[in-house]
């Protein structure tokens, strides 16, 4: 194709393009009804175009709002979890507080777990009280609602090791009814059994075992478990009593060490 024909394409072209846009633009300046039906046309096409972009976008922006509401969801989660937490917290503090008052005639240090510590031959916990706090070996620990838990054994500056009542190697003197002694060793899980109860001492399920005093760690009167079996041989001198822990070992967070 030689150059002028080029040319004169591109002028026939241009020529077009320029009558259409002012053959439309005199077209469009009228208000007649013919242009309202035209304008009326042309905004549906354009909406009908337009309607997959439009709803496109709006899926976006509600996955990015699901998105957010998915946050806010955790974070109020967390903060209603923490909140709980503080609130049990809170529950327990008070309780101490108020076993504590109970028993003002004796010096209590609050106290809460640090680490539990069960193996097969020892069961101890780490408790947040030391040298600092005044204490030392062979003191007697209770839970908040005052039953006996253990004794401590090892103290560091802020930290001491207590040996607990389901320890193996754990004995104590226990009081039973009209002033029967007997020796409390533990038998496993919250189990246990007195030694030497004799047989003219009258036993009933469900009495409550105290500590006897005659220790020089545990005062008496300390709560220590619940009889749930008992019966006597007659080729044997002493009956035999099982007992039942009153602390729950597996649930503890306070404790008090009794100087």
């Amino acid at each position: 194709m030689s150059f002028e024909r080029k040319l004169n394409l591109n002028k026939n072209i241009i020529s077009f393009i320029f009558t259409s846009f002012f053959s439309l633009l005199i077209f469009f300046s009228n208000e007649s009804i013919y242009v309202s039906k035209v304008e009326h046309l042309f905004l549906d096409i354009y909406a009908t175009i337009s309607y997959p972009k439009e709803w496109y976008q709006d899926i976006f922006i509600i996955k990015q709002e699901n998105a957010l509401l998915t946050q806010k969801i955790v974070q109020l989660s967390l903060l209603n979890s923490k909140l709980e937490n503080y609130k049990y917290e809170n529950d327990k503090l008070r309780e101490m507080l108020k076993f504590k008052e109970a028993f003002s005639a004796l010096s209590l240090v609050p106290c809460n777990i640090v680490n539990n510590d069960y193996t097969v031959y020892t069961n101890s916990c780490i408790v947040s009280a030391g040298i600092n706090n005044g204490i030392e070996s062979n003191l007697p620990v209770v839970d908040i609602h005052g039953y006996l838990i253990g004794k401590t054994v090892e103290i560091s500056d802020n930290n001491t090791k207590v040996q607990l009542i389901n320890d193996n190697n754990f004995s104590v003197s226990v009081k039973i009814r009209d002033g029967f002694l007997a020796q409390f060793k533990p038998i496993g899980g919250r189990l246990g059994e007195l030694d030497g109860v004799l047989k003219t001492c009258k036993v009933n399920k469900d009495d409550i075992i105290y500590t006897s005093g005659i220790s020089e760690i545990y005062p008496p009167d300390i709560p220590l478990a619940r009889v749930v079996d008992y019966y006597s041989d007659n080729k044997e001198m002493f009956q035999n009593v099982h007992v039942e822990l009153l602390v729950d070992l597996g649930n503890l967070y306070y404790v008090f060490i009794i100087q």
